[in-house]
């Protein structure tokens, strides 16, 4: 039974990495990669291929059909993590919410980033954990849910504001 329990340990931890020990390591790059005329964009350059940018409303209303599959996604910047810019909240005009967290934590967004973004990655739905809802409350989070839609970006264009 303790070798089950042991092995059952060993196994959960590469899972909390991300969540915990990611930010023990060094700080991800917050430099733009790439300037254009529309704004800023961290992570890895934009596709040259860029697919049909989806709103986020779009997203909440039919997030079934976008689920584990790799888009363009625009909203509306409402919260960053304030410890390394390595998650941003992405809102409608309703308040509902996409989490956008930076591909193995490889980048970061400025700590005061606001305005309209458009993030390229992998949609995919996560429920999180007593102990990862209060991690995030932590760096900043307004209460967040237990089930969240969550973008795994490579790519955030953040607009230059006008």
């Amino acid at each position: 039974m303790r070798l089950v329990l042991a092995l059952s340990l060993l196994l959960a931890m590469p899972a909390m990495a991300h969540e915990h020990g990611a930010h023990a390591e060094k700080a991800p790059a917050i430099a733009p990669v790439q300037t254009t005329a529309d704004g800023a964009v961290y992570g890895a350059t934009l596709p040259a291929n860029l697919p049909a940018v989806v709103a986020l409303d779009t997203v909440i209303a039919e997030p079934q059909a976008l689920l584990g599959k790799d888009g363009a996604f625009s909203g509306r910047i409402t919260e960053v993590c304030q410890q390394m810019g390595c998650w941003m909240v992405l809102a409608t005009e309703k308040g509902d919410f996409v989490r956008v967290t930076m591909r193995d934590h490889a980048f970061g967004v400025p700590k005061d980033a606001s305005g309209e973004a458009v993030v390229y990655g992998t949609l995919n739905e996560k429920v999180l954990s007593a102990e990862e809802i209060e991690h995030l409350s932590k760096e900043g989070a307004k209460v967040p849910a237990q089930r969240e839609l969550r973008i795994d970006a490579t790519s955030v264009l953040i607009h230059t504001a006008t």
